[in-house]
């Protein structure tokens, strides 16, 4: 069974890292009670940089509680606060592999729809004082997942959470994010061209995913014209 742990939220604060001071909404902490969500975000949270946080398709974004036992473990903390991996769902039994675009989480009267992977901001990096988490967080591919919100509804910390899984056969969240970032691996292509038809994928992953393929074909054009 699913569960909504922690819901967590934001204002941009300034921060630092070394001698670098930066605008971030990204540590998130835990609210109490009913929290409303909008067609946007969850009341009260903020994002800094609007150009590639916020909007429509990244109304809310989902992490795994399970994801915080790896992580605790691999970085020796003996606790990561809700909301340290700038989540603002943090869900038992949330899973990049079992969920698509199109599926549907259902919390309270709140209906969430899957719309995109997750790529990790550096400020990870600068928020756990590690330079190397922004890459370790992408080599482990379990980044969390972005909702778009299909019904506006209220939510709290303890409540379950349903799935309504989309009819079509869509790659998983997962397969998704390998396939931007993976040159290695044996679906890549596959995966690639099948994710520009899926409507419900969000347009600006959409058009990564169309960058990518463009890319492989002019591999491939310029394969041919090669000597033999």
């Amino acid at each position: 069974v699913m569960q909504l742990l922690s819901v967590n939220v934001s204002s941009a604060k300034i921060r630092r890292f070394g001698w670098q001071f930066y605008r971030s909404a990204f540590l998130k902490q835990a609210v109490t009670g009913p929290v409303t969500v909008n067609q946007h975000n969850i009341v009260g949270d903020k994002q800094a940089d609007l150009m590639n946080h916020g909007g429509e398709d990244k109304a809310v974004y989902a992490f795994s509680y399970e994801h915080y036992h790896y992580w605790q473990k691999k970085l020796d903390l003996a606790h990561i606060p809700y909301g340290k991996f700038g989540d603002n769902l943090t869900i038992s039994g949330i899973d990049e592999n079992d969920l698509a675009p199109g599926d549907q989480l259902i919390i309270n009267d709140c209906i969430l729809e899957v719309s995109q992977p997750r790529i990790p901001c550096y400020k990870i990096s600068f928020e756990f004082q590690r330079k190397s988490m922004l890459n370790e967080f992408i080599a482990s591919a379990h980044t969390g997942i972005y909702f778009r919100v299909i019904q506006p509804g209220t939510i709290s910390a303890g409540q379950t959470v349903s799935i309504e899984k989309h009819p079509a056969n869509y790659p998983s969240i997962k397969q998704l994010f390998r396939a931007y970032f993976d040159s290695q691996y044996s679906e890549q292509e596959a995966i690639l061209r099948q994710s520009i038809t899926i409507p419900e994928l969000a347009e600006a992953w959409k058009s990564k995913m169309r960058d990518k393929c463009h890319l492989i074909d002019l591999y491939y054009q310029r394969q041919k014209k090669k000597p033999q």
